[in-house]
């Protein structure tokens, strides 16, 4: 669960982030695109444009050559170099930026020609001069038919990249009409990725939530028989089902507990009250008979009547109740007085106890069933002697309670738990259960016979718990 957890924040985030990264590619790739066509455009429009110069630059040459010789003025001869060379640096500059294989062999043949046309026309002014006869219209005319050579070179390149310039730009055109449609595509696969995305995602967190309120109602009403609310989507919602599971369960635990302890604490009840038969009568009478015992000298009969006394009045308390160790024990050494007084000396019953154990809380009537316990399956019908052992000891964080007995032993085929004591009518069943309501599952019980195979053990295993806990 933890290794696949993935918030709803994280899934927000990481939807976006690829929407984002979506629609930055292709906004990145109509801007690359639309850089490409502009810089071919501009290519081709600066190409153009050089031309134009070269052509520009020769016509002007060509207008200060004839005004030379029309006025035999040495002015225009740095006119005409200096159109000559513009126009070679410009022929220069479009052979760099143009280079294709025809380009590169015209522009060559291009300056060629452009040197050409100079010689003639330095033969030219220098003949017209230094002499008046018309002999410098020879090479006048051959720089006349080399300049139309350049011219028609000229007009060639031009045509070129005028052909190649609009079919490159035609095919950049049906390129960038066919990616708009593309781009057009591909945006309303994303607007409808999303969209869907959206949906799908609200309506699972809508399904999540509802599951979770109607559950939430039922609850409220006080019916916790509901299924187990499934939800799939590994982020908070299902953590919120398995945690709202949990307490279903825990509390369906605890009132299973709560009904537990009632039915425990009615049985216990129930069976008190048919022990007391008119308790303040009983105890009325029993004090009558132990002062009229007292009167006529039978001091042990009435400490007999008083110890059932107080042995009926500790036993008939709340079966809730919690009470001291050392309270349990005076009540049990009450019971054992009246055993002996019945078993004369055929039982010995020794105590072995920490002291520092007695100030610590127990329910009522949780040693004595023990005890009484051993009296009823140890001790009764057994003819040598019957010895009884009680051990109280401190165990760190715990006390252990032990009652052994020399008697026949447990029979576990029977249900010996079942098995209800002299007096309190309870059973070592009935214990266990409240001991585990009391200490919150924390306490243990255990029945085994001696390793010897004569006698019996019943423990018990409790947390130390002092009042303020209780």
């Amino acid at each position: 669960m933890k290794n696949n957890y993935v918030s709803i924040k994280k899934k927000l985030i990481i939807s976006y982030v690829v929407i984002i990264i979506v629609l930055t590619c292709l906004s990145s790739y109509i801007l690359y695109t639309n850089f490409i066509l502009t810089k071919t455009y501009n290519s081709f429009i600066e190409s153009i444009l050089m031309l134009n110069e070269i052509q520009s630059y020769l016509g002007d040459s060509k207008k200060n050559l004839d005004k030379l010789l029309l006025t035999r003025s040495t002015n225009y001869i740095d006119l005409i170099y200096s159109s000559i060379d513009e126009a070679r640096e410009t022929i220069k500059k479009f052979q760099k930026t143009n280079i294709t294989e025809d380009n590169y062999m015209i522009t060559k043949d291009l300056l060629n020609l452009l040197n050409s046309y100079e010689k003639y026309s330095e033969e030219t002014f220098r003949i017209a001069l230094s002499s008046a006869d018309e002999r410098y219209i020879e090479n006048y005319n051959k720089s006349n038919k080399v300049y139309s050579y350049i011219f028609k070179a000229l007009e060639e390149i031009n045509y070129n990249i005028s052909r190649s310039g609009f079919e490159n730009y035609s095919i950049m055109i049906q390129h960038n009409s066919k990616l708009f449609n593309i781009l057009i595509f591909m945006l309303g696969i994303v607007l409808f990725g999303s969209l869907a995305f959206a949906y799908i995602f609200s309506i699972n967190m809508v399904r999540s939530i509802n599951k979770l309120t109607e559950a939430a109602k039922k609850v409220s009403k006080g019916n916790f028989d509901i299924g187990i609310i499934e939800i799939d989507s590994n982020d908070e919602l299902s953590i919120l089902a398995k945690a709202f599971n949990k307490m279903i369960d825990n509390i369906r635990f605890l009132l299973d507990e709560i009904k537990k302890k009632a039915e425990l604490e009615k049985e216990a009840q129930f069976l008190a009250l048919q022990s007391q038969i008119n308790p303040h009568f009983l105890f009325n009478t029993l004090n009558v008979i132990a002062k009229m015992s007292l009167l006529e000298g039978g001091e042990k009969t009435c400490d007999l009547i008083e110890s059932l006394s107080d042995m009926l009045r500790y036993n008939l308390r709340k079966i809730d109740s919690s009470v001291m160790i050392y309270e349990e024990l005076k009540n049990i050494e009450e019971y054992v007085k009246i055993q002996r007084t019945r078993f004369l000396d055929r039982i010995d019953f020794y105590k072995d106890v920490d002291e520092n154990v007695l100030k610590y809380y127990i329910p009522a009537l949780t040693i004595q069933p023990l005890v009484e316990n051993a009296f009823i399956h140890g001790l009764e019908g057994k003819e040598d002697k019957g010895i009884i052992e009680l051990l109280i000891k401190d165990e760190d964080e715990f006390i252990r309670i032990e009652v052994r007995d020399n008697g026949k032993g447990f029979d576990f085929d029977k249900n010996t738990e079942e098995t209800k004591g002299h007096t309190t009518g309870i059973g070592l069943k009935n214990v266990k259960e409240r001991l585990n309501i009391f200490f919150k599952g924390k306490s243990q019980m255990y029945i085994k016979n001696r390793d010897e195979g004569h006698g019996a053990v019943v423990g018990i295993l409790i947390p130390k718990v002092g009042k303020q806990n209780v």
